[in-house]
């Protein structure tokens, strides 16, 4: 049980790194966005509706597959995970803020709605950073506590939800960037096999994107 709690911290943790590494490249690439440039606009309104998908999908997996196991009443932490229910409606919030400042960025180009993303930016890491100290400071404790058989099943779900092109996608996401031992735990959850195919499919696509965002 133990290394299953492991990798599924791990994993956490690595999604974690994406979503704080994404949220700091926005704002950067806000507070050098010039007014009236239309390409960089659309760039930034469509790396941020790729973004959008990848948070919902995770935090809908685990509401759907992890919650329920780890909020049994037998476990004895209900409380603590209504509160990261809880964190995750402000998360939500947050990102419909930003979903509609950013999709009129990608229309209008305007500093109004440069503007209007970057406030709403603001707000979701706020929110971002809120729920991920609470989740990674109890996370491990709220596993060990569950039943390891229904843990094993939700952790194995996780994911699995998602279409096929999306998976891809997310296998670039979470991994862009990795080197070290956050690379080799990538590694090792993930197999060569499905990395190599994400990589294929999804991986031309994926640089182009945050080419053309970030650049």
């Amino acid at each position: 049980m133990a290394d299953m709690i492991i990798k599924g911290e791990t994993m956490n943790r690595l999604i974690h790194r994406a979503v704080r590494r994404d949220l700091a490249r926005f704002t950067d690439a806000l507070q050098r966005f010039t007014p009236g440039d239309r390409a960089r606009a659309t760039a930034l309104a469509d790396a941020f509706s790729r973004f959008d998908t990848m948070l919902i999908h995770h935090h809908e997996g685990e509401e759907r597959n992890l919650w329920p196991v780890i909020g049994d009443p037998g476990a004895g932490h209900v409380d603590d995970v209504a509160g990261l229910t809880t964190e995750h409606e402000s998360i939500g919030a947050a990102l419909a803020t930003s979903r509609d400042a950013f999709g009129r960025l990608g229309t209008s180009a305007s500093a109004a709605d440069a503007g209007a993303a970057t406030a709403g930016l603001a707000q979701l890491r706020e929110a971002v950073d809120t729920h991920f100290a609470h989740e990674e400071s109890e996370m491990r404790e709220l596993c060990e506590a569950a039943d390891p058989t229904a843990l094993g099943a939700a952790f194995k779900k996780m994911g699995r939800d998602a279409s096929p092109a999306e998976g891809m996608w997310f296998m670039q996401w979470v991994g862009e960037g990795l080197s070290g031992q956050d690379a080799a735990a990538l590694n090792g959850i993930i197999p060569a096999p499905v990395r190599m195919i994400s990589k294929v499919v999804a991986g031309r696509r994926y640089a182009k994107v945050q080419r053309a965002a970030w650049s």
